[in-house]
């Protein structure tokens, strides 16, 4: 499925649209692009990341479910998800100590 029918898709299961144009598509993909650029720098990852793990050594969903931008980044960033894997590790070794 091609990014312009999903879209059509989704509105017409909201309410009945025309067809979207091509020029409609590459604005909303524009946007999107525009969406990825505001992303979490590694900085901004570190800050979060000790509350990150917290959580997910908790609630796992609820980690995931709270910050997506997280996750995704950790995903991207082998520097991050690196850190984040050692943190995780020390946390569950403190918990099972307890």
């Amino acid at each position: 499925m091609n990014i312009k029918n999903f879209i059509q898709r989704v509105r017409n299961t909201i309410s009945p649209q025309p067809q979207l144009t091509d020029e409609v598509v590459l604005k909303f993909l524009n946007v999107l692009e525009q969406a990825r650029a505001e992303e979490l720098s590694c900085t901004d990852m570190y800050t979060r990341l000790d509350e990150f793990v917290e959580s997910e050594v908790q609630e796992q969903e609820t980690a995931d479910k709270i910050t997506p931008l997280l996750r995704e980044h950790l995903d991207m960033c082998p520097e991050c998800c690196e850190e984040y894997e050692a943190l995780l590790t020390v946390l569950e070794n403190t918990k099972e100590e307890e």
